[in-house]
């Protein structure tokens, strides 16, 4: 069972699609499926799929106490580029995420956190990949 990490933006972003060995993130329109259940998770008007250098989104996982393990180095390239993208997208607008297994969009969040992305490293503090959690990423103060 895979994870699925859905992000929802108030503009459209280029799409693309997975290649091996090239493909660090990438984003996919949601499917009609897809967006049945997860609309009513997200107060964005685009929602996309994220996928990673696995494919799917279980690449985006990590553990910060691993950073410096041997054995973890090739799974970090995948949640550097999602933390630097969620830093650039939130320098205009608060970013939605959703994660949850793959097939389980219709499933409610349980966890919600709101998280400054100026305050998460790789090295420290990466949120990592957890069912059912929804989250708001907010860079600058746009209030």
């Amino acid at each position: 069972m895979c994870f699925a990490v859905f992000i929802g933006t108030d503009e459209e972003l280029e799409t693309g699609e997975f290649v091996p060995k090239e493909t660090d993130i990438y984003f996919e329109e949601i499917s009609p499926e897809q967006n049945e259940y997860l609309r009513s998770k997200f107060s964005k008007q685009y929602i996309y799929y994220v996928g990673s250098d696995t494919r799917c989104s279980c690449g985006l996982n990590f553990y910060s106490a691993e950073f410096d393990n041997p054995e973890w180095q090739d799974n970090k390239r995948s949640p550097q580029k999602f933390i630097e993208f969620i830093k650039e997208r939130t320098e205009k607008e608060l970013l939605e995420y959703y994660c949850c297994w793959e097939g389980d969009w219709e499933e409610d969040p349980e966890d919600f956190e709101e998280i400054n992305i100026n305050n998460i490293s790789l090295d420290k503090n990466y949120f990592g990949l957890t069912e059912r959690q929804f989250i708001i990423f907010r860079g600058i103060d746009l209030e």
